[in-house]
C-alpha cells in the first residue's frame, strides 16, 4: 500500500500561539501589583507549560510522520504480499466492535477459515449495554473453537472488555463530553493498559496489543486517540498498537463520519475502504470486499484483502 494521502492536524498554529502568549506574558504581567510576590511561581509554571506543549506538539508531528512513512500494508489473494505478518509464537490483537452491522462485518472479515492460533490472544472491546455484539462474538468464538478442534489445532484465547458508550443514541450534546471522557478512561485503563488474563500464553510476552482493528463505530476513534496520546508520552512503545481502520462495506460512495475523522487526523496506521469508487475519491487504499471471506463464500468470493 502506497502512503495514503492523509491531512495531518496542523501544528504550526499551536507553536505560533505559544509564542504570542509568551510575548503577552512578558509585556503585561510585570505591571500587575502582585507580580513581585508571585513572579517566580508564575514564571516556573509558564516555562513548564510552554515546554510541555512544545514537546507534545513535536511528538504529535513525529508520530504522524512515522505513520505516513510506515503504513500498515495489506495482503491480497492474487499474490500481493504487502503485509505486516502475524507473529508466529505469541500475538495479541484488539478488535473494536460496534452495535448492529459493524460487529457482524468485523466478525465476517475475521471468519476466513484460518484456525492455527497457538499462542494467539484476541481481545474484544464492547460498549456497555451492547448485548447484540456480545452474542455475535460468542457465537463466532464457539464456531471457531469447533472448526479448530476438527482440524486438531488451537483456537487461541480471547477475552471481552466493556467500556462506557461514548454517546448513546439521542443523548443530548450537553452531556456527551462527560460520557466521552468516561469512555476514554475505560479504554485507557481497562483495555489498553490491561494485559491479557494471567495464564494465557500472550500474557507472558505481550503487554499491549500489536494490532487494533476497527470498521466504523465511533468508539474506534476514541481508541485510536487514546493510543496516540499514550504513544505521545511514551507509555505505549511505537512498535505496538498499530491501528487499522477498515471502512464499512456499506459505505459505497463516501466515508462515514468516523472514516472522515481518521482520514483527516491521520491517527490510523492503516486505512482502507472496500469499494474502489470510495478509494479513488479520497486517495486511500482499496482492500476489496473483505466481508466476503473465504469460509462463508469459498466458491464465488471475489479477491479480498487479508489482515492476518
Amino acid at each position: 500500500m502506497s502512503p495514503r494521502k492523509t491531512k495531518a492536524i496542523p501544528v504550526h498554529p499551536v507553536i505560533i500561539s505559544l509564542g504570542t502568549l509568551s510575548i503577552a506574558f512578558a509585556l503585561v504581567v510585570p505591571w500587575l501589583p502582585w507580580w513581585k510576590l508571585l513572579w517566580p511561581l508564575a514564571l516556573a509554571s509558564f516555562v513548564f507549560t510552554s515546554g510541555a506543549l512544545t514537546f507534545l506538539a513535536a511528538r504529535h508531528m513525529q508520530l504522524l510522520r512515522h505513520r505516513r512513512q510506515h503504513p500498515v500494508r495489506w495482503k491480497r489473494r492474487h499474490g500481493d504480499t504487502r503485509q505486516v505478518p502475524r507473529q508466529p509464537s505469541q500475538d495479541y490483537y484488539l478488535m473494536v466492535l460496534g452495535s448492529g452491522g459493524h460487529t457482524k462485518e468485523m466478525l465476517m472479515m475475521m471468519d476466513d477459515g484460518f484456525c492455527d492460533f497457538e499462542g494467539f490472544h484476541r481481545r474484544y472491546l464492547v460498549s456497555g449495554g451492547d448485548r447484540m455484539s456480545l452474542n455475535h462474538l460468542e457465537d463466532y468464538e464457539a464456531d471457531l473453537g469447533q472448526l479448530c478442534d476438527e482440524e486438531g489445532r488451537s483456537a487461541g484465547s480471547y477475552d471481552v472488555r466493556f467500556v462506557t458508550r461514548a454517546r448513546r443514541v439521542h443523548q443530548p450534546l450537553l452531556t456527551t463530553p462527560f460520557t466521552a471522557l468516561a469512555s476514554l478512561y475505560d479504554i485507557i485503563f481497562n483495555v489498553l493498559l490491561s494485559s491479557p488474563p494471567q495464564g494465557e500464553p500472550a500474557a507472558t510476552e505481550l503487554r499491549y496489543p500489536r494490532m487494533i482493528f476497527s470498521n466504523g463505530p465511533a468508539t474506534g476513534f476514541f481508541v485510536a486517540l487514546a493510543v496516540h496520546i499514550l504513544k505521545m508520552i511514551y507509555v505505549i512503545p511505537q512498535d505496538r498498537c498499530f491501528f487499522v481502520y477498515i471502512e464499512s462495506w456499506a459505505r459505497i460512495s463516501t466515508l462515514s463520519l468516523t472514516g472522515k475523522l481518521f482520514h483527516h487526523t491521520g491517527l490510523a496506521d492503516g486505512f482502507a475502504v472496500q469499494h474502489v469508487e470510495v478509494a479513488s475519491i479520497y486517495g486511500v487504499e482499496d482492500a476489496g470486499p473483505m466481508v466476503f471471506n473465504s469460509r462463508r463464500a469459498a466458491d464465488d468470493a471475489p479477491s479480498t484483502g487479508q489482515t492476518k
